[in-house]
This record gives C-alpha cells, structure tokens and sequence, in this order.
C-alpha cells in the first residue's frame, strides 16, 4: 500500500492569512484607528494605499539593481544567440502550460465564453501546434487571443479590495490582493506546488521548467518594466501609479 504524502501544508498558512486580512479589509470601507496608523501614506491622488513606503522604496532600488545589473544582461545574452523563432517557440510553450490558471479564473468569474476560448486553444495549440509551440488557434476567428485571467483579478472581481501597495523582492509591484493571487495561481497550477502532478524527480522538473519559463519571459518582463518605469522624476511612483492603474483596469474589462 502506498503512503499518501503530504506536501508542505504549513504552505498555505500565509495565504489564508493574506486572504482573511484582504477580505476583511474589503469588507469595512471605513478604516479604524488602529488601521489609520498603516495607510497614513494614502497617495490621495492615484488612490493607492502605500502604508509601506520606505520598505517598498528599498525593495524597488534593489530590484532596480538586480534588473540592471544581471537580468538585462541575461535578456542581452538570450536574444543575441537565440533565433527569433525559438524565442517565440519557448514563450508560446510555457504560455500554453498556464491554461489551467487562466481557465480556473475564468470560470470564476462567469466568463464561460472566455473559458471555451482558452479551452479551443490550448487544445489546437497543444495538437496541431505541437505541445504549444506552434499557435494555430490564431488562424481560427473564434479562437483569437483573449486578455489572460489570473487569480489576483477574480478577486478584484468578487469584489475584495487591493489592500496596500507592496514591492516583492525579484517580483516587483504588486498589492495585498495580487500577493494572494500569486498563492492561488500556483495552487491551480499543475506543474507547481502544493498540488503538482510531479512526483518523480520533483525539484529537479520544478527548477528546469520555473528557470526556463522565467528565461523565455524574461524579455517581456524587461520591456514592461522599462515601460512602467519610464523616464520620470520619480520612477517608484510611476511604477506604482502604473501598476495600480493597469490592474484595475484588467479588473474592470
């Protein structure tokens, strides 16, 4: 008889946590006095809670740092000896693999038509294109790209709050809300614990895919960045100000 394994269940401890702080903040529009002492840095403005501005002012200057100073080059490198049409081949393949997080936050949302979209494709994608690689579904009309769905704006859409702005170390800009979605994206993703379908050589698999999935976005990653970040003044309100305001509006389509 085989032994069930328990992966890791503490995981989920900071997640529940992050859940209940965000729904209760959704919950009561007013703050309280003791709440009042965390969004004293309320940016009236753009209307984001930035209660953590030091601390996030000092991540974005690290993060700054290492996107400068080793993912630049790493995306210098990656571009300069790999063919255009394999750099495409990597992000439609690992763009493909994350169906289950944008079917999932389709159907909570009620966007069935969305859901059957990214059904069609991935299954033509994964077929006829060659485990995602190739992207056929483009030539089908009904079957054309949709904007991705991610767990951090079904919540957005049920209703729950952003919570305060935060800087993730490597990650970036994000918010209480989206902290929480990232914990949700991974449960539903099937390749990433708690629930991977990777039983043999585990960690191994997890790195080589995560390594190679981040590689072949990174591109991406560098051009948004440098997009949010612009040529302001001031770059961490710009990136705030830009981040918030793309988010609500995914949040809103």
């Amino acid at each position: 008889m085989k032994t069930q394994k328990f992966k890791r269940p503490l995981a989920w401890a900071p997640l529940i946590g992050l859940l209940s702080v965000t729904i209760l903040t959704a919950q009561d529009g007013k703050l309280t006095e003791d709440d009042a002492f965390f969004y004293e840095e309320f940016d009236e403005i753009a209307g984001v809670y930035d209660p953590f501005e030091s601390v996030n002012r000092f991540t974005f200057a690290f993060n700054d740092f290492v996107f400068s100073n080793a993912l630049q080059p790493l995306v210098d490198a990656y571009t300069a000896i790999t063919p255009d049409t394999v750099e495409e081949g990597a992000s439609n393949f690992f763009q493909n693999l994350r169906y289950p997080v944008r079917l999932a936050s389709n159907l909570l949302q009620g966007r069935f038509k969305g859901a059957w979209i990214e059904t069609g494709r991935f299954a033509i994608n994964s077929t006829v294109g060659i485990v995602g690689i190739l992207t056929p579904a483009d030539d089908y009309e009904s079957f054309a790209p949709i904007e991705s769905e991610d767990v951090g704006q079904v919540f957005g859409a049920w209703g729950i709050g952003e919570g305060p702005y935060l800087v993730l170390p490597f990650f970036g800009p994000s918010n209480l809300r989206d902290l929480a979605g990232l914990f949700g994206n991974r449960a539903i993703n099937p390749i990433k614990e708690p629930f991977s379908m990777i039983d043999d050589w585990e960690w191994e698999w997890q790195l080589a895919t995560s390594g190679a999935d981040y590689i072949a976005r990174s591109p991406q990653i560098i051009e948004r960045y440098k997009q949010l970040k612009g040529s302001s003044i001031d770059p961490y309100s710009s990136l705030k100000n830009g981040y918030t305001q793309h988010r609500r509006g995914a949040v809103a389509e």
